[in-house]
């Protein structure tokens, strides 16, 4: 397989894992806010259960920073990194840091009523801004392929 053949897979593999990527997300976090809180971290699987969540949202950022790739050559990476999925990764961020502000102001005004702990509110603003950065640029991807 050429290096043209390898990058092109790789962008539509991308392009489908990317919303699925930002679902699974979401649905750690559906299951954090859902009330099954790890316990006080003193057990060996609290500690896991709480250190998935930072890993995965560290994990999704570099990938979607870099672009993904990280396996293949310079030449694959180039090309699956193009102009073009640049211009969607810079709206992705542009609209996650958007999703994050919106996130933020809403926990702003829900503080005024309702009590919340530090680490609920960044699981908010980071599940809002992570989610919503990969779900455009899968968008714009989605997009750009199909037509």
């Amino acid at each position: 397989m050429t290096d043209a053949e390898t990058a092109d897979r790789l962008v539509h593999r991308r392009a489908r894992m990317m919303p699925a990527m930002a679902v699974i997300f979401l649905a750690q976090q559906a299951s954090y806010f859902s009330g099954h809180h790890p316990g006080d971290g003193s057990r060996l699987v609290d500690h896991i259960a709480i250190s998935a969540w930072p890993i995965l949202s560290i994990v999704l950022v570099i990938a979607f920073a870099t672009g993904g790739g990280w396996f293949r050559g310079a030449k694959v990476r180039a090309l699956i990194n193009d102009e073009s999925a640049r211009a969607h990764r810079a709206e992705g961020f542009r609209f996650g840091f958007l999703a994050t502000m919106a996130a933020a102001i809403a926990l702003y005004v829900l503080s005024l009523f309702e009590p919340m702990s530090a680490r609920d509110a960044i699981h908010v603003l980071m599940s809002a801004g992570i989610a919503a950065a990969l779900i455009r640029f899968a968008m714009l991807e989605r997009r750009a392929l199909n037509s």
